[in-house]
């Protein structure tokens, strides 16, 4: 099993919380999905990760990742 963990930006309710469980639970390889509504944080554990076709999947439901380093807080 791996383990890929994400931090997304947008991810407002519960309703969004929802939305990225069930695009992500669809997946026969993805058997665990675990969203933290305040931090943006989401755990995919499964087989087989794609990490690029998972974080495509997320930004075209308009979870983008948040962009890691020095100037993301001044360009995000």
């Amino acid at each position: 099993m791996k383990k890929l963990e994400l931090t997304l930006l947008n991810i407002k309710c519960d309703g969004c919380v929802k939305s990225i469980k069930t695009a992500m639970e669809q997946y026969e390889n993805i058997k665990e999905v675990n969203v933290v509504k305040e931090t943006g944080v989401v755990t995919i554990v499964g087989e087989d990760l794609v990490n690029s076709s998972i974080i495509s999947e997320l930004t075209a439901l308009g979870y983008p990742e948040a962009k890691k380093g020095f100037f993301s807080k001044i360009f995000s």
